[in-house]
C-alpha cells in the first residue's frame, strides 16, 4: 500500500468520525430546538381562540400551528420522513382551542441547515485532501529519487547523486546518502585499482614465467631431443640404445607439445608477434584441440587498436569464458564472436550446455575475475543463464574515436 493510499484511508476515518459525531450533535440540538418550539406553540394555542374565530389569512400565516379539522397532507416537501422522525418533528400533534402543532416548516429549516453544513463539510474535506495530496507527493518524491539513487548503487552505477532538498531532514537525508555514496565510490576505486595492478602483476608474472621456459627449458628440451634423434642414427650404438634413444626424442616431443600449451596458456606470445586476432584464433583453435569441443569463430576483420593491457584483459577474459564451457557447462558447441560497431568492441560467448539459475549469485573466482578484466577495460559485461538454457556472456567495451579500426593486427 502506498503513503498517500493509506494516509488518505486513515484521515478518511477521522473525517468520517467527526462528521457522524457532528451529526449526532446536530440531530440531537435539532430535538431539543423542536421540543422547544412545541413548548412555544403550546402556549401560543392556549392564549389563541379557535381557528374557525379567526381570520383565514392570520390562520395560514401562523407559523407551526394549523386548525385540527384540516386533514394532515399525506405528500410533504422539504425534510425527508426519516429526518423528520429523527428529529422529532414527524407528528402533527393535537394542541389546546382545536389547533395542532405543524411542524414540517421548522423540519424543512433544519434540514436545509444539514445539508449546506454537509456541503461545506464536504468542500472543505475536498480541500483538505487535495491539500493533503500535494503535500504527499512533494515528501514521497525526494524518497522516489533516494529508492532510485539506493538501486543505482546497488547496481554498481556509484556516481549517483542526490540534489539538495528544500526540506532540512530531507536535506540531511541526501547529504548522508551523497557522502556514503562517495565512499563507497572511493573505496571502489581503490579496491579496483588495487585488483588492476595485482592483474598486471599477474599477468607480468607469467610472461616472465613464460620467457623464462621458452629461453630456457625450452631449448634444453630441444637440445634433449635433437641429441637423442642423433643416437638413433649412430653406429656404434646397439639396437637396444638406438630405441632408448628413439623412445627418448619421443618422450621430448611429447613434453615439448605439452610445454607449448603451458606457454600458451601462461602468455600468448602470438599476440605480440601477429596481433590480437590471430591470438584470439590460436586460442579457440587450441581450446578445440585440448576440450574436445567444436567452436564456431565469428572475428571481424578489422579490430580497433587496444593498448597492450586492453589485448591481454581481453584475451584473459576469452580464455577464462572457454574454460568455463569445458569445465562446468557439459556443452557440446560453443560460439564466440567478437565485432566492432561505431562505438563499442562488442564480445558474445555462449554454449549450448546445462545453464544454470541465479548465475550472480553463485559466481566463483572465474567469473568475478571476468568482471574485474572488464571494469579494466571500462566495459560492462553480463552473464545470462538457465537452467538447460546454456550460458551467454555479453561485453560491451566503449570505444575513442581515436581507437576505431586503428590498426588492431589480425
Amino acid at each position: 500500500m502506498t503513503a498517500y493510499r493509506k494516509i488518505f484511508l486513515i484521515m478518511l476515518a477521522v473525517f468520517a468520525a467527526i462528521y457522524l459525531a457532528g451529526a449526532l450533535f446536530y440531530v440531537q440540538q435539532a430535538r431539543h430546538d423542536v421540543q422547544r418550539e412545541l413548548a412555544g406553540i403550546a402556549g401560543l394555542a392556549d392564549i389563541l381562540n379557535s381557528p374557525e374565530n379567526l381570520p383565514t389569512t392570520l390562520v395560514a400565516n401562523i407559523r407551526h400551528l394549523e386548525p385540527a379539522i384540516v386533514p394532515v397532507a399525506e405528500a410533504r416537501t422539504g425534510a425527508p420522513e426519516w429526518f423528520a422522525d429523527m428529529i422529532g418533528a414527524g407528528d402533527s400533534r393535537a394542541l389546546a382551542n382545536g389547533w395542532r402543532f405543524a411542524p414540517a416548516d421548522e423540519a424543512e429549516e433544519i434540514w436545509e441547515s444539514f445539508v449546506l453544513i454537509s456541503i461545506a463539510y464536504t468542500v472543505g474535506m475536498a480541500l483538505c485532501f487535495l491539500a493533503l495530496y500535494q503535500a504527499v507527493s512533494a515528501g514521497v518524491k525526494p524518497l522516489r529519487a533516494l529508492s532510485g539513487a539506493m538501486e543505482a548503487v546497488g547496481e554498481g552505477q556509484l556516481a549517483s547523486r542526490l540534489p539538495p532538498q528544500s526540506v532540512n531532514e530531507l536535506d540531511s537525508l541526501a547529504k548522508r546518502f551523497n557522502a556514503m555514496a562517495e565512499a563507497l565510490e572511493a573505496e571502489q576505486n581503490t579496491v579496483g585499482r588495487l585488483m588492476n595492478e595485482l592483474l598486471q602483476l599477474q599477468d607480468r608474472e607469467r610472461e616472465h614465467i613464460a620467457r623464462v621456459l621458452h629461453d630456457d627449458l625450452g631449448q634444453y628440451l630441444t637440445g634433449i631431443r635433437a641429441q637423442a634423434q642423433s643416437w638413433v642414427y649412430d653406429p656404434d650404438l646397439s639396437d637396444l640404445q638406438k630405441q632408448q634413444a628413439k623412445d627418448l626424442a619421443g618422450h621430448c616431443e611429447t613434453v615439448q607439445n605439452h610445454f607449448r600449451h603451458l606457454l600458451q596458456d601462461l602468455h600468448p606470445l602470438v599476440m605480440e608477434k601477429l596481433g590480437l586476432g590471430s591470438a584470439i584464433r590460436h586460442l579457440v583453435e587450441q581450446w578445440q584441440q585440448l576440450s574436445g569441443l567444436n567452436c564456431h569463430l565469428d572475428l571481424d576483420d578489422a579490430l580497433p587498436a587496444l593498448t597492450g593491457e586492453q589485448q591481454t584483459h581481453l584475451y584473459r577474459f576469452l580464455q577464462e569464458a572457454l574454460n568455463n564451457i569445458s569445465r562446468h557447462s557439459r556443452a557440446s558447441h560453443a560460439y564466440l564472436a567478437v565485432d566492432t560497431t561505431p562505438t563499442n568492441l562488442r564480445v558474445e560467448v555462449h554454449d549450448d550446455g546445462d545453464g544454470i539459475d541465479d548465475i550472480d549469485s553463485k559466481a566463483g573466482l572465474g567469473l568475478m575475475s571476468m568482471r574485474e578484466r572488464a571494469r579494466c577495460m571500462g566495459g560492462r559485461v553480463s552473464f545470462r543463464s538457465g537452467a538447460g538454457g546454456g550460458t551467454r556472456v555479453l561485453l560491451a567495451i566503449p570505444l575513442s574515436a581515436s581507437s576505431l579500426y586503428g590498426g588492431g593486427a589480425l
